[in-house]
């Protein structure tokens, strides 16, 4: 009878403390999603324009909340504007990106993994270096290349340099992936007639799944929000990406509001369904790759 009172204790006292953590998980939340939700009411707000000629350039008044909401910013967004080229630029380059990557992410972490030879050590700590280094430092030297061998203002001089940033972290992650798989797996796969290659494509890329994933997923949004090499390694709008406009947008005098909003909405849609659609995976790829088992 005695332990009945104790338990009864344990749980009221336990009240207070998951209460405090539940507050505290609201004003994290909540201080996460406002601007979100800041955007989306500017992106419904209806615009007042001064100027007929110039009828995205706005003189409104942002209100908490619209008296009569629209989505007349959304179509203004693409009838002002090449948004849709600029949406299909960055999914090009985003999505090729992400394929290079996860390419040379796996066989360099397959034979980081299982080989072992001279320089290792070194090839793995100048990896790390190159991912440390910031992106401006590279932009000199990527000009030039791409200027002699014409890169310059394509698609794939645009995929070419992102990967010089996603690469070397996609290859950290999928080498502490690829640590956790036992090496009995090769050699039975060996025993049967596979070569390097095959063993890599059949055994351990399936086993490896949420590790590429993750990788691709992360290197697909770190190529998604990247201004500077699409700013910087373009010229045309054939070529330029979503960060690009919206950095139009802001310079705007007056601000676009409505405009920008929307366009910010719809350039952050779809890494938002990406990382819902693949939030365990994600997560247990990252897990699974950051301690070596």
């Amino acid at each position: 009878m005695s332990a009945a009172p104790r338990t009864i204790r344990r749980r009221r006292s336990q009240v207070p403390r998951r209460a405090l953590i539940g507050l505290g998980a609201f004003v994290v939340l909540f201080y996460s999603l406002a601007p979100l939700i800041w955007i989306f009411i500017a992106s419904i707000t209806p615009e007042h324009t001064a100027d007929f000629d110039r009828a995205w350039l706005s003189n409104r008044q942002v209100t908490y909340f619209p008296d009569a909401p629209t989505l007349a910013n959304y179509g203004s967004l693409f009838e002002a504007v090449p948004f849709g080229m600029y949406f299909r630029n960055s999914t090009i380059i985003a999505g090729g990106n992400m394929l290079l990557t996860l390419v040379i992410a796996s066989l360099g972490a397959y034979g980081f993994v299982r080989f072992r030879f001279f320089g290792r050590s070194s090839f793995l700590v100048a990896t790390l270096v190159a991912y440390t280094i910031p992106s401006v430092v590279l932009l000199v030297p990527l000009l030039v290349i791409f200027r002699t061998y014409g890169l310059n203002n394509t698609h794939l001089g645009m995929i070419l340099a992102e990967a010089t940033h996603s690469a070397p972290f996609v290859l950290l992650l999928l080498i502490n992936y690829f640590s956790t798989l036992p090496r009995d797996l090769d050699e039975a796969a060996q025993v049967d007639g596979c070569g390097r290659l095959k063993v890599l494509w059949r055994i351990i890329i399936p086993l490896s799944l949420p590790g590429l994933v993750a990788g691709g997923l992360l290197a697909f949004i770190m190529t998604w929000n990247n201004f500077l090499f699409a700013f910087l390694l373009t010229s045309t709008a054939e070529v330029k990406t979503l960060p690009v406009i919206m950095r139009q947008f802001a310079l705007g005098e007056p601000a676009v509001w409505g405009v920008s909003a929307a366009g910010a909405i719809v350039s952050t849609l779809p890494v938002a369904l990406i990382f819902l659609l693949f939030q365990r995976m994600l997560m247990s790829g990252l897990a699974a790759g950051a301690v070596k088992g």
